[in-house]
């Protein structure tokens, strides 16, 4: 009986043969994952670049609307809201029919929270006093009766503050020279 000695370099060429088959292998999973960290190395560094451009936005913008009252467009309609310290909605309500003629947009029309008022008058609440006064002319409200309370909060320009004298006032002189006709 012939005995033969096992070949171990059988062995040794699968070995080389697994190990030569994991080589690209592993290289592919470094590829890979070399990729994707700097892929998530980018989209971190896309994140903190719009951040940080924000804040600094958002810093300045609110530093510049404190500062200086921004001019409104004249391509803007003035949103206007009418309060009633009369007593009387009709009244309130004629004045936002006015209004609404004249181009304004009132935006809403309720009833004055601090009662009845004697005299009627128009507040500039966005920084531009001179569409205020412009809408106390169409209405016929004396110069002297426009006031200037900036209070961005409230989302609009104008408050009409409608008063017991309403009646005094030019758009209800018009109104009943008409209804004595």
């Amino acid at each position: 009986m012939r005995h033969t000695k096992p070949s171990h370099s059988v062995v040794q060429t699968d070995t080389a043969d697994i190990s030569q088959e994991h080589v690209p292998q592993l290289q592919v999973r470094t590829v890979r994952s070399s990729k994707l960290m700097k892929c998530v190395l980018g989209i971190l560094s896309l994140a903190l670049i719009v951040t940080v451009y924000v804040l600094a936005h958002r810093s300045f913008s609110h530093h510049s609307a404190t500062v200086d009252p921004l001019p409104l467009s004249t391509e803007r309609r003035l949103e206007v809201e009418v309060l009633d310290g009369a007593g009387s909605m009709k009244a309130a309500q004629y004045v936002t029919n006015i209004l609404r003629s004249q181009g304004y947009d009132v935006v809403e029309m309720k009833r004055n929270n601090d009662g009845m008022i004697e005299r009627t008058y128009v507040v500039d609440r966005s920084g531009n006093l001179e569409a205020a006064r412009k809408l106390a002319t169409t209405l016929g409200i004396a110069q002297d009766k426009v006031f200037q309370k900036i209070d961005r909060n409230l989302y609009l320009d104008v408050t009409v503050m409608v008063g017991k004298d309403f009646s005094r006032l030019k758009v209800f002189q018009a109104l009943n020279e008409r209804s004595k006709r």
